[in-house]
């Protein structure tokens, strides 16, 4: 059996998913806290982004883990040098576990150990961005040379795809920390607004990094589709 994997018609496909996901979260927070309906059978939880192993929580790990697949397959790419296989390699397994926190929610784990030490408030209310922020920024030191150098248009888009995660996963967690400890004190509706447009950047990100890693590898195969074979025996 052969699958042909085309990365323009996978990442719309994506994008739609997660459209369709943020409008259900959408539609069932205006459900609990517009018209009082809370749980409809437990479809709105089902869909709510803010709630962990639902939906959203599945198809956003299941994002990161096609990612980290795709980047080990590039690794394994013969017409890379050594130094770059094992960056895109580490860089697989990276991806790997950010699938991993996002399924398990390994980052709030640090929340409570670190508020315990450092009573914070505000932007730094979610604790958990310090560690990981400081992970984020050896990280981009280490690959900063290694993403210069990689092509056009594969370069643009995977900065692109970062910023478009980092905003998500960062600034509007930032912004919904800072809401939720001066301003609302609990989780309100604007709170559910703020952490739909996180999610969604994530998704955005996470789909735009899929296409731009298929996008790398079909060069390689002068622009046909990625093919899969299947093979029994």
């Amino acid at each position: 059996m052969e699958i042909r994997i085309d990365a323009r018609k996978t990442a719309v496909t994506l994008l739609i998913i997660a459209i369709a996901l943020i409008c259900m979260h959408v539609g069932g927070m205006i459900s609990r806290y517009a018209i009082g309906h809370g749980r409809l059978l437990g479809l709105i939880d089902t869909f709510n982004v803010n709630v962990e192993n639902n939906v959203p929580t599945f198809f956003s790990a299941f994002l990161l883990v096609s990612c980290a697949a795709v980047l080990w397959v590039v690794a394994r790419q013969p017409n890379l040098t050594s130094r770059d296989a094992r960056y895109w390699g580490w860089l697989g397994f990276i991806f790997f576990f950010l699938a991993l926190d996002e399924d398990a929610a390994i980052h709030e784990l640090w929340i409570g150990p670190i508020r315990h030490f450092l009573p914070l408030d505000g932007p730094l209310y979610f604790a958990w961005v310090i560690p990981y922020g400081i992970a984020i920024l050896f990280v981009g030191v280490l690959y900063l040379r290694f993403v210069f150098r990689l092509p056009e248009p594969t370069r643009r888009l995977t900065i692109t795809a970062g910023c478009l995660y980092l905003a998500g996963a960062f600034a509007f967690e930032m912004i919904g920390g800072w809401y939720l400890s001066e301003i609302a004190g609990y989780m309100d509706f604007p709170y559910m607004m703020i952490v739909a447009g996180e999610e969604f950047l994530e998704m955005c990100g996470s789909i735009l990094f899929l296409y731009t890693l298929l996008d790398f590898l079909s060069d390689g195969l002068q622009g046909s589709p990625l093919r899969i074979l299947i093979r029994s025996g």
